[in-house]
């Protein structure tokens, strides 16, 4: 045994590495446990709306990954690692405290809890980002390379497995915490659901102490970051000032002031970094998981009937981690095997099936909210297709046909009354608190006479009696009038709020109105209260005073009068839907009837599941081959820094998602397609990289071959 193989058996396995793993269990579990709930929390406590939900929580994550280039910077030149790990650890335990306290400030305005929620939120992503470049590789540090190589691997598997779990961990706890807890009189607990992961930040400071006095602790030697962009700019200036500039590669300029490696080293990092150009939408799409389509898992119905339980919106996001584990381990045997045989052997072409997987995601995507929106039975393909092309066209509006108007007209009497109108061609009963609806063709604005007559059952009117009124129908909108007793001698056709151009929520929220005569008052309390035992969710009467529709949550609804429960069925509330409720007082009863106007569907959670595959399946192949590609591309003094830009492409494709968030598209399907869009381009930008650019490795692959070659025929002729 010769002296390399003696200094290798001597070199243990450090145990230091042990609190770097747990470290980074417990840190993920609190990055991916407050920011699978962050959204909910954003749209149910703080009242934000969807769009602006959105925005938040995508600049949170965009400053995650745009502070690892200044956590770098400080651990590579200033700090070392183990001092930066620390210090941008409390900043994260002070922002996760700040966001719990928020959470729990009751007594403090909206506005000043929104105010602490932004704060503690901009503290941790400092942590988290500040800390993100430096544990691997103060990991990478305790090791002696190239003896402890096959150590470095076990340490590498360990810590990606530590990541996994930790966030499969947390994103279903979280929500768990977050639903089936009550506290503070909320029927949620986000203070709990922030509150654990605060703890665990902390814990993960504790174990890293531990090991403090047993880890290799480097000293920052240069800062390659600024020698590098150093270089880029003096050559540029150089290039511009310069009466006589090089004529070979413009970097050449810098020469004199910066050394032939480094140089070469800028040119190799600015050759992998114009591939990084391609990498940001498919992050602007991958981050959306936690955000339009957690808002897209609460019109979906999430109970499993053989279990008794229900999938919680934001737990959906548990299937990134489990199925991420599980496909990790299959490619390795099954798919990059396979690629290989069918000539898919380059990182790049790699990532353009990624692509083309991220666009067939966001296509499931946008085919499933269609799908929520429009309740249409599939009676055949063609069909199917040309109503989902229309609807996509024309957006979330009510479909009413061009130069006409509606009219709905509600009978709020328990017996018949007799509707006509010459000009709207109109002869018909409408049922005892029935309705009927009337599209006519119309001029901008027309006002319409029509004649009710009563049913001799209508005790309340004389016998023979015919009420003459007129009703205004206006172009492209819905007019409703409501049938009721103004007082206890006058009968009104009253107008129903203002007339509307019904446009369904871009987040798909159902719309519910409430029709109620002169018999009740300010002083009756009447309140929609749910079903569920664990949601404290109601809607009192005054909030629809207006008569006109208010976006309520989706659910099964009970109505309470004055505090007693009315023995009516429940009312089933589901996306995307028109909801006009009518109440009226008749002797010791209560007459509630509920119309729907065009229905959604409320389909099962476990729809999203095609669309999550695709996704996961792309983000495996992303992020295996964007760090092979990044860590073998990069020159070797620059490998950090090419790590840390690698990283600055999802805080870039969480920019673009800010970007398109602000635009504010009103048809939630059509900014599934846009994304889709952006995404094909990008996948053929990837295709055209695949096949122009020359990997680093090849040509040496090349010369080794040729003289493992060589040996082999000297060897031979021995």
């Amino acid at each position: 045994m010769d002296l390399i193989s003696d200094q290798n058996e001597k070199l243990k396995y450090p145990k230091s590495l042990w609190f770097i793993v747990l470290n980074e269990f417990c840190e993920r579990f609190t990055y991916y446990g407050l920011r699978t709930v962050l959204v909910l929390y954003l749209t149910t406590i703080l009242k934000f709306n969807g769009e602006d939900s959105t925005i938040i929580y995508h600049s949170f994550i965009f400053f995650a990954f745009f502070m690892p280039l200044f956590g770098a910077i400080l651990a590579d030149s200033y700090w070392g690692k183990f001092k930066t790990i620390i210090c941008l650890s409390v900043v994260y335990v002070l922002g996760s405290i700040v966001l719990t306290g928020a959470s729990m400030a009751d007594m403090f305005s909206l506005n000043i809890q929104k105010t602490f929620t932004l704060l503690g939120l901009f503290f941790i992503s400092m942590g988290t980002g500040g800390i993100k470049p430096c544990i691997f590789t103060f990991g990478g540090d305790q090791f002696q390379l190239p003896q402890q190589e096959k150590q470095l691997l076990r340490f590498t598997t360990k810590f990606i497995i530590a990541i996994n779990i930790g966030s499969l961990i947390s994103t279903f706890l979280t929500p768990e915490l977050r639903q089936s807890v009550h506290c503070f009189g909320k029927d949620t607990c986000f203070p709990l659901a922030f509150g654990v992961p605060a703890i665990l930040m902390l814990t993960a400071i504790a174990i890293f102490l531990c090991g403090k006095n047993m880890y290799v602790k480097k000293i920052p030697e240069h800062n390659v970051i600024a020698r590098t962009f150093g270089c880029i700019f003096y050559a540029l200036r150089t290039k511009i000032t310069s009466r006589v500039p090089c004529q070979n590669h413009w970097l050449e300029n810098a020469k004199g002031v910066y050394t032939e490696t480094e140089i070469s080293d800028t040119k190799s990092a600015l050759k992998v970094i114009t591939v990084f150009v391609s990498f940001p939408i498919f992050w602007s799409l991958y981050e959306q998981q936690g955000s339009r389509w957690t808002l897209q898992a609460t019109l979906l119905n999430g109970y499993v009937d053989f279990l008794d339980w229900t999938i919680k919106p934001d737990q959906m996001q548990t299937l990134v981690p489990l199925f991420g584990l599980a496909f990790l381990v299959l490619f390795d045997i099954a798919l990059y095997p396979l690629l290989t045989m069918i000539g898919i052997r380059k990182p790049l072409q790699k990532l353009t099936l990624g692509g083309v997987l991220a666009v067939v995601a966001f296509l499931l995507a946008a085919l499933l909210q269609f799908k929520i929106f429009v309740r249409r039975k599939l009676e055949s393909l063609y069909f199917f297709f040309n109503l989902s092309l229309i609807w996509i066209l024309k957006g979330n509006t009510t479909e009413i046909p061009p130069g006409q108007g509606r009219l709905n007209i509600y009978n709020g009497f328990d017996c018949k009354v007799f509707v006509r109108s010459r000009t709207l061609h109109l002869q018909s009963y409408i049922d005892p608190l029935d309705m009927i609806n009337v599209t006519h063709a119309v001029m901008s604005r027309n006002d319409v006479f029509i004649t009710l007559e009563f049913e001799p059952e209508c005790s309340f009117v004389p016998e023979n009696f015919e009420f003459d009124t007129t009703v205004t129908i206006i172009e492209g909108e819905e007019s409703s009038y409501h049938l009721v007793y103004l007082n206890t001698n006058t009968i009104k056709l009253n107008q129903v709020g203002i007339p509307e151009h019904l446009v369904k929520e871009k987040f798909g929220n159902p719309n519910l109105r409430i029709l109620i005569d002169y018999t009740f008052n300010f002083d009756d309390n009447i309140t929609l209260t749910s079903v569920d035992k664990n949601s404290f969710t109601s809607y009192p009467l005054s909030l629809f005073r207006g008569m006109n529709f208010n976006a309520v949550k989706v659910g099964k609804y009970n109505l309470v009068y004055n505090g007693k429960l009315l023995s009516i069925p429940p009312m089933d509330i589901i996306p995307a839907t028109f909801y006009t409720l009518t109440i009226q007082r008749n002797g010791d009863k209560m007459d509630v009837r509920l119309f729907t106007e065009h229905e959604g569907n409320y389909i099962h959670i476990l729809w999203q599941l095609p669309q999550y595959v695709c996704m996961i399946i792309a983000d495996v192949i992303f992020v295996v081959t964007t760090t092979e590609f990044s860590f073998t591309e990069a020159p070797i003094n620059m490998k950090s820094f090419i790590s840390a830009i690698s990283l600055f492409t999802t805080a870039l494709g969480n920019f673009l998602v800010v970007i398109i968030s602000s635009i504010s598209i009103k048809n939630q399907v059509h900014e599934y397609l846009l994304y889709s869009g952006l995404m094909l381009v990008d996948t053929l930008l990837l295709a055209y990289f695949s096949v122009v650019y020359q990997n680093k490795n090849t040509n040496i692959t090349d010369v080794m071959t040729k003289t493992e070659n060589k040996k082999e025929e000297i060897t031979v002729f021995d």
